[in-house]
């Protein structure tokens, strides 16, 4: 296997995850645990989706790396990293077969041979190449074709659509695009007495199926016109079925695995194809092939065939070992180092996402640190109640940055971000300068004479005026209770005097309440006749001073003993 480490990945970003959800989230504890359990229960899963998944493909793979322990573990490293290491696949019965035999591995001179008869395996055995040479993958892909077992030509296509699906996988899983060798074999009854060479183009660019065989060609003719004359008609034969063998696998197998289906890519994207070649090798040839209906369409040459599928005993085809030259060897991606960054890469993400976070919750801290001083100074002294309240939410605001201020920033409000320093001084600035508001006069002392005529107790016309200022001054405690005495000076008996000054005090009680929309339970009334002298009454002057209503307000008595508010209704406390 590649050695990448999915599981510790996986660990590592629920992790950070959690590290988030504790220190930077800004959504409630309920949904910070819950978000958690997700976290983990999704992580559990992955990890045991991976591991499952790793241990199916191992079994599955067994006799594979079996056979690669056995072939592979004796070469020296350097060997295994500096040699090319080509995948030969195909169909299994056909040109793989012929080129390795029972074995599944061939090391020769030029590279390590591995063959793959399965493509569903292809990218499996990909990967366990991988980390059998360190993190570098196989070099190649080499595509044998024997031409005269290619019959169908539906089955054809099918089984090239199979093999580009498979190594498009392959390359995926190895993070590189694999180069594709195509190497297509001719049985040839008779010919030169030479073993033939491998003819085509190798190299890094994509080739093109509309040139290729004109490429071909040229190196055929030299081929043929470079014999002894002796064996010059043998070869001339050669080079004609060799350059009809590459005409017809241009056509029949370069467009399935090279360019793009009309179907979209169903199939697999197309594969990079950077090598093509075609060789002859002993034996003799199908009569009913692909390729021999081929010739017979587009020549005129007899060649001996047999019907059928040729006796594949005594043929052994060579490997393309020629054709892999020009090859690339493909670079080294080791698991540590990609694993790192990719670790880094999630850890960034975190780092990102927690920064944004921060952003977002020192945002909503400023605006309800500003919302709650704009508050408190919209509200207006004459409120006090409601401006005691906002100004207990400033002072709740205040001791949290100071808290901050002391004893450090919450990670959820640093990186950065945090604002609330410059707001601790007009925080303060605003707690200190709240007034409570003036206290109301104990006592409102209005003279009698100004009120009523002597003797009387009907307010005059036009005392109004006079006690308008009495009027705001209840209107603006609502919450204080009102008590209204009588005084009189030493004039008649003490019973009249007592009688005229409680009759005085209801009235102006009456006045008040209805002026002021309150009921009477809100007043209580008291007459002192001449009780309580202000001064002596043997002067004008002291009795004048004698003779006056006061306007008393007093705390609600179930104010000072429970902290209830006074409701219309209730009668009046006691003001003994």
């Amino acid at each position: 296997m590649s050695g990448y480490p999915y599981r510790a990945l996986t660990a590592w970003v629920a992790a950070l995850a959690l590290a988030w959800l504790a220190f930077s989230s800004p959504w409630s504890a309920a949904w910070n645990l819950l978000l958690a359990a997700f976290t983990l229960a999704l992580a559990l899963l992955a990890i045991v989706i991976v591991t499952r998944h790793r241990r199916a493909r191992q079994r599955a793979l067994q006799p594979v790396l079996q056979a690669l322990d056995a072939s592979l573990d004796a070469l020296p490293g350097d060997l295994r990293r500096n040699t090319p290491l080509i995948l030969a696949v195909g169909e299994a019965a056909g040109a793989p077969a012929l080129a390795f035999g029972e074995t599944l591995v061939t090391i020769t001179d030029a590279a390590i041979w591995v063959r793959v008869d399965d493509p569903t395996r292809l990218s499996h055995v990909a990967d366990a190449l991988k980390g059998w040479r360190e993190g570098q993958g196989p070099d190649a892909v080499a595509y044998l074709v024997a031409a005269g077992l290619a019959r169908d030509a539906a089955v054809l296509a099918a089984g090239l659509r199979r093999w580009r699906s498979a190594i498009g996988e392959a390359s995926r899983a190895l993070g590189d695009a694999l180069p594709v060798c195509v190497a297509v074999y001719l049985e040839e009854a008779a010919g030169a007495s030479d073993a033939c060479p491998w003819f085509g183009i190798s190299g890094t660019a994509l080739l093109q199926a509309d040139t290729l065989p004109t490429q071909i060609a040229m190196r055929l003719q030299q081929y043929a016109q470079a014999a002894i004359p002796p064996e010059r008609v043998a070869r001339m034969h050669r080079a004609a079925r060799l350059d009809a063998l590459a005409r017809w696998a241009a056509d029949a197998l370069l467009p399935t695995l090279s360019e793009s289906p009309r179907d979209g890519y169903r199939h697999g994207r197309p594969v990079r194809v950077t090598a093509f070649g075609v060789t002859a090798t002993a034996g003799v040839p199908a009569a009913d092939s692909l390729y021999a209906s081929y010739v017979s369409k587009t020549t005129a040459l007899a060649h001996a065939s047999s019907a059928g599928r040729p006796d594949a005993r005594g043929i052994h085809y060579p490997l393309p070992a020629a054709l892999i030259q020009g090859i690339t060897p493909q670079p080294v991606h080791r698991a540590l180092p990609l694993a790192l960054a990719h670790a880094f890469a999630w850890l960034a993400m975190a780092f990102c996402a927690a920064a944004a976070a921060s952003a977002w919750q020192n945002r909503a801290l400023v605006a309800r640190v500003m919302h709650d001083m704009a508050r408190y100074r919209a509200i207006g002294p004459e409120h006090d109640a409601a401006r005691v309240d906002a100004l207990q939410a400033v002072r709740r605001d205040r001791d949290l940055l100071d808290e901050y201020a002391r004893g450090g920033v919450p990670l959820r409000l640093g990186l950065g971000f945090y604002r609330g320093a410059a707001l601790l001084t007009p925080l303060n600035a605003l707690i200190a300068g709240y007034q409570p508001p003036a206290p109301p006069p104990s006592t409102i002392e209005l003279d009698s004479l100004s009120l009523f005529r002597s003797g009387s107790a009907t307010l005059n016309p036009g005392s109004n005026r006079i006690l308008f200022g009495a009027l705001e001054t209840i209107k603006a405690h609502p919450e204080k209770r009102v008590l209204v005495a009588g005084h009189t000076d030493a004039t008649g008996t003490p019973a009249a005097n007592l009688r005229l000054s409680e009759a005085r005090a209801a009235s102006v009680r009456d006045w008040l309440a209805d002026a002021a929309g309150l009921p009477l339970t809100h007043f209580a009334i008291q007459g002192y006749g001449d009780t309580r002298p202000r001064a002596a009454n043997d002067t004008e002057s002291g009795r004048a001073a004698n003779r006056r209503v006061e306007i008393t307000l007093v705390p609600d008595c179930r104010d000072a003993n429970r902290g209830d508010r006074t409701t219309s209704g209730h009668s009046a406390c006691s003001f003994q």
